[in-house]
């Protein structure tokens, strides 16, 4: 009886370690970026007419998603006319789809002169809008609209706050 105790006594610990090591090692697994590119560039058509056009200082592709750095989007309209511009500290775009995020200090400047500013906003690519959860400052011509989420076209012409809204007018005098 004394052995069968000693060796339960001895093979507990052993299995205890094994298990803490095996976990040790699943803390260590980071992916890897497969490739790395400077000055990336990364265009969305459809037949012979551009979706938009993404630059960013550095990408890591990562198999389906390549994160990126300091990035803008040009994005276009049906006819293959610019609409606006999208940048941001970071990204990732999501390969299969064309989705993306952007996150810290996303800025958004339509054709018209309309900005939009949030710290995190998704592209649905087959939707062709920008929506976001966070919260959004949006300046059109003498107007800011603030808010919490939003759902919009990328040319900030059809703009959706979801919660939180807020509107002032300014009234712009000449000096």
């Amino acid at each position: 009886m004394k052995r069968i105790l000693l060796l339960v006594i001895i093979i507990i610990p052993f299995f205890y370690c094994r298990k803490q090591n095996n976990s040790k090692d699943q803390d260590l697994i980071v992916p890897e970026s497969r490739e790395g590119a400077e000055q990336f560039v990364l265009i969305d058509t459809r037949g012979n007419r551009k979706n938009w056009v993404l630059k960013a200082e550095h990408a890591q592709n990562f198999g389906d998603s390549v994160i990126l750095y300091d990035l803008t989007v040009a994005f276009y309209d049906s006819q293959g006319e610019y609409n606006s511009t999208l940048t941001a500290d970071s990204g990732i775009v999501y390969s299969p789809n064309g989705n993306m995020s952007a996150l810290g200090h996303v800025v958004v400047v339509s054709e018209d002169s309309t900005i939009l500013k949030t710290n995190y906003l998704d592209w649905l690519n087959k939707k062709k809008k920008i929506v976001t959860e966070d919260y959004v400052e949006i300046t059109k011509k003498n107007s800011v609209i603030t808010g919490k989420g939003m759902v919009s076209d990328p040319n900030l012409e059809h703009i959706e706050i979801q919660s939180e809204f807020n509107a002032v007018s300014r009234d712009l005098k000449e000096e």
